[in-house]
């Protein structure tokens, strides 16, 4: 499955705060290691610290993800993160605890995690790059020690299942039988049962001394990595206490809304699931205040039919089906509650069949008592549900992106109710937008409500589905007539165009690097002009060596060994208790596994061929041993090859920089940016002024209110410089201005400005600015986009970027960095006008 760019993003942070955290561990520094790390790489706030059940510092974070931006695809990634990076001893193998809040989830979860041709199952094996069990709660006590030890079990619970205060009532605590006593001591092995207690003093014992053959005790002596899906719902000290005397090695937590004392380590923010086609937005709101239940369905059943003649042709023109579906909310589902005053589930289908002419087979009812979504998949193509009736057992851990229209039938004011269920109908089917305007966006219908009231309740569940802020103004209220209004445009206002005559009449442009070839020019390919100039013999293997890998051989062994506690750690030497795998065949495993499409597979094999025999050069006694630590092997081979591309693309950059084969040059078409005349604007959020007024010098006349308070400060510091005569603020996307550097993700500046010359046109200058906030201050991305900038001025400086008109000896143009963590204060604005004066 294809990452999203924010899905990318989101685990490159991850990335970073792991191997931060491995880097404080090797130092020895086991106290506060998690703090530390978190520190180091510019983390969000400030850490909270927690312990585990032994009182030792347990790494904690949480990855913010509103509804719909594949929370469990990022888990299952970040699961293998942490096994190839903080855990790699255990070469992706031991146990890992997967905490749901609720039955439905568990369900869904464990049916997607099982099946080994889902993407979820898939993504997770490919992450920890071996075999993966997956047990259920009532499944785990046939674990032995050899599938502990011969891959990843990843055990799926219920929250209220690990609930310590009724432990005596639950299995999770209790003694138990099965394959589970394999993993303890023998009952007349009195000595063994005391030196485990004494290892792991929190375990539950059978009296004074023997220690408790439960699934409780074997979580905390495996001390697994634990995932809390909707970590928000582990806020209590009762379970927060819970998971921390598990003995975790790491907790992550993913959330659309964490409580405040998380610790974000990672903010998705609702924009990008938009901007990436994850969710259907805008959210059109019925404003024709129905007074009667069966009006209303009747509009939402013209609205689904609308629908599936759209869903019909887009199938024939792209293959791709989509099957409408209705959410019906109502007041009452159970069997003696149907009095015939509250809207009842047999009211509405009875409804639907008797009076709309919906077929029986097309509803389905989903209620704490009735069931019929059980085993069916509303995806297939023999589906046929197209109407679904609840009250709240969809609130949530419900995904089907065939989810279109939300209808609330309640005879008070139903907004506390619909909030729950209006993220059922955000995702988009494929995660992409069908180019059908109606089919990208969601309809909610309420029963007695103005759309003025739905919108505001609206508002109030997308803030619960985690898209606070930046999306206040995607709901849109319908009109009567035609409820689904197109989406708005911004565009390029007509005062600036008219400045920029033949030969560009009204056009406006910006310049990228550009390669002189021998028939003309051509815009700068990383990969055609950087990264064929790429030669992996030319790496720099001399840091192989200092790797160190015969230390964490010994470590692997120790670990694995202590693990596998029992008999069996008794029996045997290390190498019949570990299967390790040849080193040829760790060669092979290696050069298949490191993730560059870029490279040759005979490249990855030149690569791993060279870096083990360094290795075993270096050290001799690793020889038939590198299966043991093939995961950390990945992770260093995978972070010298990114280094070394990187530094070999530098040296070419900057050599071709040199010879003059890098410049600017308008006049190529291929190389050149037109700022499009006009752009979609799906907020209807106005950035203004901060005293109210409307926007003066933005070259387009709307700009979205989406942005970061520096951003916005910067935003409107060059809305009100004299020097300045338009700016444009740039958004990220294939659509959008770029600057293709010498690393691989191409850099997209936040403004674009103009300046001013006497009279009001423009002058010589055109600047382009990348803010970067302070949580930013220092980073590797900050310190290449500074290199990038003085690259890029040493052009702009030196060739003519564009014909402006007639009458000007100089034209620059110039990038700059404007990063607040290098300021005090509010020092950035006094640089900030200091470049834009230097025209």
């Amino acid at each position: 499955m294809i990452l999203k760019k924010f899905q990318r993003r989101a685990l490159d942070e991850v990335q970073a705060f792991l191997d931060t955290l491995a880097a404080e561990k090797r130092r020895g520094n086991a106290k506060h290691a998690a703090a530390d790390a978190w520190e180091g790489v510019g983390g969000r706030g400030r850490y909270r610290e927690r312990r585990d059940g032994l009182g030792r510092d347990l790494p904690t974070f949480c990855v913010k993800v509103p509804t719909g931006g594949g929370k469990t695809l990022l888990a299952t990634h970040i699961l293998g993160l942490v096994h190839s990076m903080l855990l790699r001893e255990r070469n992706g193998t031991g146990l890992a605890v997967w905490v749901v809040p609720s039955d439905q989830i568990y369900r869904d979860t464990l049916a997607h995690l099982r099946d080994r041709r889902h993407p979820y199952r898939e993504s997770l094996e490919f992450a920890v790059s071996g075999r993966v069990e997956m047990w259920g709660k009532h499944e785990i006590h046939r674990m032995t020690p050899g599938q502990l030890r011969g891959a990843l079990n990843v055990l799926l619970v219920v929250l209220a299942s690990t609930n310590r205060e009724t432990k005596e009532q639950l299995k999770f605590f209790r003694d138990s039988g099965g394959n589970i006593v394999q993993h303890f001591p023998p009952e007349d092995r009195p000595a063994e049962h005391a030196a485990l207690l004494g290892r792991v003093p929190n375990l539950d014992r059978l009296g004074d001394d023997l220690v408790a053959t439960s699934l409780a005790n074997l979580v905390r002596l495996c001390e697994p990595v634990v995932v809390l899906d909707e970590g928000h719902k582990a806020t209590s000290d009762l379970a927060r206490r819970t998971i921390e005397g598990m003995n975790p090695a790491l907790v992550f937590e993913l959330s659309a809304t964490p409580p405040k004392d998380a610790n974000k380590l990672v903010v998705v923010t609702g924009q990008e699931l938009l901007d990436e086609e994850m969710i259907k937005l805008p959210i059109n709101v019925s404003n024709s205040r129905e007074t009667s239940w069966e009006a209303c369905l009747a509009k939402a059943q013209d609205r689904r039919n609308r629908l599936a003649n759209l869903a019909e042709r887009h199938h024939s023109g792209s293959g791709t089906r989509i099957r409408p579906i209705v959410l019906v909310q109502v007041e009452r589902t159970g069997k003696d509650q149907r009095d015939g005053k509250l809207v009842h589930a047999e009211d509405v289908r009875e409804h639907l069949v008797q009076r709309l002419g919906v077929a029986s087979a097309a509803i389905a009812v989903k209620s704490a008592v009735t069931d019929e979504l059980e085993r069916i998949d509303l995806l297939d193509e023999g589906c046929s549900v197209e109407w679904i009736i609840t009250k709240a057992a969809l609130q949530e851990g419900w995904d089907c992106p065939f989810a279109y229209v939300l209808v609330s039938l309640s005879a008070g004011k139903s907004g506390v109710a619909m909030t729950q269920l209006v993220g059922r109908i955000l995702r988009q089917p494929n995660a992409t937008r069908t180019g059908i305007r109606e089919l990208d966006e969601s309809y909610v219908y309420c029963l007695r409500q103005s759309a003025t009231e739905v919108v505001k309740d609206v508002k109030a569940a997308l803030e619960r589905e985690g898209y606070e802020g930046t999306l206040s103004g995607v709901v849109d209220r319908s009109d009567p007539q035609q409820d689904t209004p197109a989406p708005s445009e911004a565009r390029i206002l007509r005062k600036y165009t008219r400045h920029y005559l033949r030969p560009f009449e009204g056009k406006i442009f910006l310049p990228r690097f550009c390669v002189k070839t021998v028939g003309g020019y051509e815009r700068l390919d990383y990969f055609q002009h950087l990264v064929s100039r790429v030669a992996v013999e030319k790496f720099r293997y001399e840091e192989v060596p200092g790797w160190r890998l015969g230390a964490e051989v010994e470590v692997a062994r120790h670990e694995w060994l202590r693990i596998t506690l029992g008999k069996e750690a008794e029996t045997g030497s290390d190498e019949e208790s570990v299967p390790i795998e040849g080193d040829e065949k760790v060669e092979r495993w290696l050069a298949s596994n490191l993730p560059f499409d870029h490279f040759s597979g005979k490249d990855m094999a030149s690569v791993a061929r060279a870096v083990l025999c360094r290795l075993l050069t270096e050290d001799p006694t690793l020889r038939g041993r590198l299966g043991l630590v093939k995961h950390p092997l990945l992770t260093r081979v995978r972070g010298l090859v990114e280094r070394e591309t990187d530094r070999q693309t530098e040296e070419a950059f900057r050599e071709m920089h040199r010879r003059g084969q890098i410049l600017f040059y308008l006049q190529c078409v291929d190389c050149r940016f037109q700022i499009p005349a006009r752009i979609e604007v799906r907020s209807t959020a106005r950035l203004n002024r901060d005293d109210g007024r409307p926007l003066q010098k933005s070259l387009f006349d709307f700009v979205p209110a989406e942005l970061n308070d520096y951003e916005k400060a910067v935003a409107l510091v060059l809305d009100s410089h004299p020097q300045v005569l338009w700016w444009y603020r740039n958004l990220v996307g294939e659509e959008h201005f770029s600057i293709q550097g010498f690393r691989k993700p191409p850099v997209y500046p936040d403004f674009v400005v103009q300046t001013a010359a006497n009279g009001g046109k423009p002058a010589a200058k055109v600047l382009v600015i990348e803010s970067k906030g302070t949580h930013l201050k220092g980073s590797e991305d900050t310190r290449y986009k500074k290199d990038l900038a003085l690259l890029f001025d040493e052009c702009g400086r030196e060739v003519s970027w564009q014909e402006l008109s007639t009458g000007f000896a100089e034209r620059k143009f110039r990038f700059q960095v404007l990063d607040q963590g290098d300021y005090t204060a509010e020092e950035w604005r006094d640089d900030l006008d200091s470049l834009v004066r230097e025209a």
